[in-house]
């Protein structure tokens, strides 16, 4: 079996046939991400238990795959709750980065796989609320800002939130 990761579709074809990717992502031995082609490699028991142990590591990896380097930081209030400065859980992902500006609503994927009748819509609903309501990439300059590394990825330090919050007009909750 492949090793607890994210993972991309292209990296597992080169393991293993597409039949048999399909059939793993069908039989949910294989997690969705909020990302088309990248997917979570999950331990037994986070397979057998419906749940991801460390949903912000595999959200980093993830957006790795996604972005096609780790060059990106965590901003606003992510990095506020990983610092303990925001006690309260916004439901919202921050990437500072230098590739892309968009946003995924993730609550919307979640709510409409809610509405399907499936068992396996209902687990993938579940699945991806572990990664919040919404991711929000915002495009700019990585270099220079003060960022703390972590197991769990680049998180913006306090004087950089505050930076990233006037360059990219979010506010304060």
């Amino acid at each position: 079996m492949l090793p607890k990761q994210a993972i991309s579709f292209e990296q597992l074809q080169l393991e293993i046939s597409k039949k048999e990717i399909l059939k793993m992502c069908s039989s949910l031995k294989l997690f969705p991400t909020p990302f088309r082609g990248v997917y979570y490699v999950p331990l037994e028991e986070e397979r057998k238990g419906e749940f991801i142990e460390n949903p912000r590591k595999v959200l980093h990896q993830s957006i790795g795959i996604f972005l096609g380097g780790h060059d990106f930081y965590f901003s606003c209030r992510t990095a506020e709750e990983n610092l303990g400065i925001g006690w309260r859980p916004s439901g919202s992902i921050h990437v500072v980065n230098t590739v892309l500006s968009r946003k995924i609503n993730l609550a919307n994927r979640i709510n409409l796989n809610k509405e399907k009748k499936t068992w396996r819509a209902k687990k993938i609903a579940k699945i991806l609320s572990f990664y919040g309501n919404e991711i929000i990439f915002h495009k700019g300059q990585i270099s220079g800002a003060k960022i703390k590394e972590t197991p769990y990825g680049k998180f913006a330090r306090k004087s950089q939130i505050i930076r990233d919050r006037k360059r990219f007009k979010e506010r304060a909750t």
